[in-house]
């Protein structure tokens, strides 16, 4: 089959390699897969990201058109959050949505986000397959009118997650973290993950702070802008790992890399993270003001912090890549006999126009 995969991002062109956080990860993994079975064309639609306002509608508005004016030749459409919006639907193919958590913060404009979030919702129910991280957002997409909603979680190699006592002891040695305190991991330093509301609720404690990222913070923590094999390293070493995100993670792969390592967690459970949390033995707290006391507790209770670790591997180590591909090797294979036929002349081609429900 050709497998047309529609792509939106901040920057003027596409380059693979430079989508390699969250969502992308799992796109460029599933894209890989149904390259080795199918004809894939990535179709690129750039948002722009400039740093004057009126640059960014004029650039979003330019993606809304361009979006608008698509036409696809293949059997399979896939297309992510943005496009789902804006590009059409159209009765000669097969179209599958894939879908994290909604993310606005793209357009950066209350009026804007509530008109794209109109529009995406609308939109989505025209999907044949709606592809989902998280029980959920499968919830949610049901109860907004898809019919067709399927989980495919979060996978990783985990072979990727095994580590020599050396290479442990000399990443602390390289980072300055060789004191013995216990080492807590406050996340990513970026707006929404609640890594400086979780500085400050747990500051009194006598713990060594880290924070990942390139945004730069006036706290006295360590941070450290690492490539994926430290970052891993680090997670590994850190005695307790928080993700404490305030908008609704589609799952939370920081939180499951963590598990993953063995290494407890306490996040605020939003959105899909907190089916992780919750079947993977890992703690929820949806306060602040709580954390403190509860992370207290924790870090002087040595057994409970073992059994969250023993629990946490065996829940998220069943997320597999050989699960992850014959998910989407199974989807596909779904696909093949209910595809239409996209060469039956030129009354029968082409856009086509929105679908309606019922159709």
């Amino acid at each position: 089959m050709k497998v047309e995969w529609l792509i939106s991002g901040s920057a003027p062109v596409w380059v693979e390699q430079n989508y390699q956080d969250g969502g992308y990860v799992y796109d460029t993994h599933a894209r890989n897969i149904i390259k080795d079975l199918h004809d894939v064309q990535v179709l690129y639609l750039s948002r722009g990201k400039s740093r004057s306002r009126l640059r960014r509608i004029a650039q979003l508005a330019g993606y809304i058109l361009k979006a608008g004016n698509t036409s696809f030749k293949g059997e399979v459409v896939v297309r992510d959050m943005y496009s789902t919006a804006f590009a059409p639907f159209d009765r000669d193919r097969k179209h599958l949505v894939i879908f994290h958590h909604l993310d606005t913060s793209g357009f950066d404009n209350r009026i804007f986000n509530g008109y794209f979030t109109r529009k995406f919702y609308k939109k989505i129910a025209l999907a044949d397959t709606v592809i989902v991280v998280s029980e959920y957002w499968k919830n949610l997409l049901q109860e907004a009118g898809c019919s067709n909603v399927v989980v495919i979680y979060n996978s990783f190699d985990l072979a990727m997650f095994d580590f020599s006592r050396e290479e442990l002891v000399s990443f602390r040695q390289r980072h300055g973290l060789m004191d013995d305190k216990p080492l807590v991991y406050l996340g990513n330093a970026r707006p929404g993950k609640g890594y400086l509301e979780s500085y400050h609720a747990l500051r009194d404690l006598d713990v060594t702070f880290v924070a990942t990222g390139k945004g730069g913070t006036d706290l006295p923590i360590h941070q450290l802008y690492l490539p994926y094999r430290d970052y891993l390293r680090l997670l590994k070493a850190s005695t307790l790992v928080l993700t404490m995100s305030q908008f609704n993670e589609g799952w939370c792969r920081t939180a499951h890399e963590a598990m993953l390592c063995g290494t407890p967690v306490v996040g605020s459970g939003k959105g899909g993270m907190r089916e992780l949390l919750d079947k993977g033995g890992q703690l929820i707290c949806d306060d602040f003001e709580k954390l403190g006391p509860l992370v207290a507790d924790l870090l002087n209770d040595r057994q409970k912090l073992a059994d969250m670790a023993v629990s946490g591997r065996e829940y998220a180590g069943q997320f597999t890549l050989d699960y992850f591909r014959k998910s989407w090797v199974d989807l596909f294979s779904s696909l093949e006999t209910s595809v239409p036929d996209t060469r039956r002349g030129p009354g029968n081609a082409g856009t086509g126009g929105d679908r309606r429900h019922g159709r």
